[in-house]
This record gives C-alpha cells, sequence and structure tokens, in this order.
C-alpha cells in the first residue's frame, strides 16, 4: 500500500520549510516569538517550560513555514503540518506542533481563494479514518471555520471516488460542495484515526479549474508570508492556550460543543482540563464516548503542545482503550506508570493541559460527558471499578511497542 502522503508536492513542500528555516532572518522572528510569549506569561509560566519556550518558538514558527508552503491560492498543493520532528524518505522533517495539536490527525492544507474554482478527488486507501472533514478556514491560524463537510455527507461514485468542487458559486445539484467567502485563506482537512495501526488517510488530489490569477510564489514570498503571519498570530495562540491554563488546577471544563464558539472545528465536542501534579498523584478522568464517530483525549505541555506521542502514551482514542462494562472510559493521568492500561503518561512533567474531542457525533446518542477525580497512585485501587484493565511492566512494553509501530505507518 502507497502511503498516500508521500506526494511530490509533500516533499516539495518539506524542502521550501527546511530552506525557510535555514534562512538567516528567521532566528530574529523566532526570538521575537519567544519573547512575546515570555512577556504574555510571566510569571504563570512553569519553571519546567522556562527552558521550552525556544522550542515552542522554533515549533511554532515552522508550523507557519508549512501554512505558506501551502499557501499558493493559484497553484495549490496539499501538505502535510503540525506533526512532530521526524526521519522519511532520507530526508529530517522539523516539527511543527503547536495549538493543542491532535495526535490522532493528520492535518493536510491546500491554498484557497474566493473567486477561484476548485475541484478536490478523493478515495479511500484500505480502511478509512474514524472522521474526516474539509473546512474551509478564513485565516493561517486555521481557526476561523467559514464551512465544513465531513465524510459522511459525501456522496461517492461508483468507482470509489469522490469530488468535492469549492467555489463561490450556488451549489445547484452538485453533491459535494463547498461555498468559499471573501478572505478564505486555506482547505483544512483532519483525517481523524481512532485506530492507528490500520486506519489510513484519504488519497487526495486537488486542481484550479479557472485561469490562474498569477505565477507560483516563490520562496521569498512564503518566507515573508509565513513570518508576517506567525507574528500576527501569536497573539491568538496565546489566546488558546490561556483558556485552558485559566482553568482551575486539578479540574476540567464541563464537556461542549464548539458550535458556538466560533473558533475550531464547528461540529466538535470537546472539554479540556489543567493538572498541576506530584510524583505520587493520579487524576482518574472519566469520559464516555457516547457513540461518537470519533472520541479521544490527549494531554499536552503546559504551552500546549502534543506531547511525543509517538513515543509515550500521552493520548488514548476509544478503541485504543479499554472501556468498562458501563461503557465509560477511565483514564489515569499520572507522572510514574500507575499499572492500568487507561495510563495517560504526562512525559515526567507536573504541569499539563487536558483535551477530550467528540466528532461525528449521533444526533440522538448519549450526552458527552467528562469528570475527574484527584487521588494518589496507592489509592487507585480502592477508587477504580473491579473490571479495571491493570497490567504488568512486560504488557506495558508491549503496549508502547505497538502504539510506535502504529505510528511509524504515518512516516513510511
Amino acid at each position: 500500500m502507497a502511503n498516500p502522503i508521500a506526494t511530490p508536492d509533500q516533499f516539495a513542500a518539506e524542502a521550501d520549510v527546511r530552506a525557510m528555516r535555514s534562512d538567516p532572518r528567521s532566528d530574529a522572528v523566532r526570538n521575537q516569538i519567544a519573547k512575546y510569549f515570555e512577556i504574555g506569561y510571566g510569571s504563570r509560566l512553569p519553571e519546567e517550560m522556562r527552558p521550552m519556550l525556544g522550542d515552542l518558538a522554533d515549533e511554532f514558527l515552522t508550523n507557519w513555514f508549512f501554512k505558506s508552503a501551502a499557501s499558493d491560492s493559484q497553484h495549490p498543493r496539499l501538505v502535510r503540518d503540525f506533526m512532530p520532528a521526524h526521519e522519511w524518505h532520507g530526508t529530517s522533517v522539523p516539527g511543527a506542533r503547536t495549538g493543542g495539536d491532535n495526535p490522532d490527525n493528520c492535518y493536510r492544507l491546500a491554498g484557497i481563494e474566493h473567486g477561484t474554482h476548485y475541484r478536490l478527488t478523493g478515495r479511500a486507501v484500505g480502511r478509512k479514518p474514524a472522521n474526516i472533514s474539509f473546512t474551509l478556514a478564513n485565516n493561517f491560524g486555521t481557526s476561523q471555520t467559514v464551512a465544513i463537510l465531513e465524510d459522511h455527507q459525501l456522496a461517492w461514485k461508483d468507482d470509489g471516488t469522490f469530488v468535492i468542487e469549492i467555489d463561490d458559486l450556488p451549489k445547484g445539484e452538485r453533491e459535494n460542495h463547498l461555498l468559499t467567502a471573501p478572505g478564505n485563506k486555506f482547505l483544512f482537512i483532519r483525517d481523524s484515526m481512532m485506530d492507528w495501526g490500520v486506519e489510513t488517510p484519504f488519497e487526495l488530489t486537488i486542481e484550479r479549474l479557472t485561469p490562474a490569477k498569477a505565477l507560483p510564489i516563490d520562496r521569498d514570498e512564503m518566507f515573508a508570508r509565513a513570518t508576517r503571519h506567525a507574528l500576527r498570530d501569536v497573539f491568538q495562540y496565546f489566546w488558546f492556550q490561556n483558556m485552558v491554563s485559566s482553568i482551575a488546577v486539578n479540574t476540567i471544563a464541563p464537556a461542549r460543543p464548539l458550535a458556538s464558539s466560533g473558533v475550531g472545528m464547528s461540529t466538535q465536542g470537546t472539554s479540556s482540563g489543567h493538572f498541576h501534579l506530584g510524583p505520587d498523584d493520579a487524576a482518574i478522568l472519566t469520559w464516555d464516548p457516547a457513540g461518537a464517530g470519533y472520541a479521544a483525549v490527549e494531554l499536552t505541555d503546559w504551552l500546549y503542545r502534543s506531547l511525543n506521542y509517538q513515543n509515550i502514551q500521552s493520548s488514548l482514542t476509544a478503541a485504543q482503550a479499554h472501556i468498562d462494562d458501563d461503557g465509560l472510559v477511565r483514564t489515569v493521568i499520572a507522572r510514574r506508570d500507575p499499572g492500568v492500561w487507561n495510563w495517560l503518561d504526562t512525559g515526567g512533567y507536573a504541569n499539563v493541559l487536558m483535551i477530550l474531542r467528540w466528532q461525528a457525533m449521533q444526533p440522538e446518542g448519549r450526552p458527552i460527558f467528562a469528570s475527574v477525580l484527584m487521588t494518589t497512585l496507592d489509592d487507585l485501587r480502592g477508587q477504580l471499578p473491579p473490571q479495571t484493565r491493570w497490567i504488568s511492566e512486560r504488557e506495558r512494553e508491549e503496549q508502547l511497542a505497538g502504539r510506535r509501530a502504529a505510528y511509524q505507518r504515518r512516516i513510511t
């Protein structure tokens, strides 16, 4: 099976990103981004996070380099973004995690402009992801969704493909359509995978159907776009992080839909939490998958970047987790191994943030729900139900080995 991400456009975009990162002008931009975050967080910044500000700024700017490499709306190409640093096809790809990036997602972008007509063609490769969303975003931060279409809404052709038309005209008789609006910047695609070992992102191609209005942009223009928008978007991403870190320590916000928030994936339900854990502390997070097509939880560092999920179990989907007899998932957030299957590893950090997500929610399904109970590792057995799945050190090694192998499919 060919990897649907391993395309000439992806490799070309990665080369563009490496070139922009090596541009001598990028150092000053990274330093400015780090300074903005340092000033903004002030004394609230945990000391364990202070040495990570440089890494945050580096991945933040790299994320915008990837977006800029995908931003040419007159010569669109699909580009994967938000990945941790990795090696594939003989090259190094720098990390680009930021803004509560989801470990289960393959994020792809392509430049879109209001007034231009596009065709996106796709097909499933093996088992499809649990949920796929196609959104039009009005900013480089990809937070302003103006239109959305999900895989369960698609009309498929007899040959196993689908076509989505993207333009500024009414849908009419067309089956799959996204209506652009003034200010559109990107088509933003999320392939959300519940089972990393078997689910594969869609194979996708995009083409412009109307005459080009300009020549392809060069790397100087990419660099200018990336640095300009990265410096502007620092403040919004600082606000995103503060929405979570302002939650009272060792508590979570009630589960709710995002439809009324005006940011993020509008059809998604979420709950977030903020934790400060001692070496022996444990948080029992209980949540209901609620029959959603996709449901998962992840931890991020205090700076709102995913942890090294390719190596540690800092996230769990409903498919990866043990579900108790009552239909609920009980995960244990702790700095050291509590001996339960559903451990969320903080990577040794005392300060972490948490995000629960529900997608493809059933209209008549159970309401989304989450709660948290603070306890200690010594008291866990008295707090967890009898059907809890406890595991040995060997079983943990096997669990993590399976996780690493499943992640490796993405970069093979």
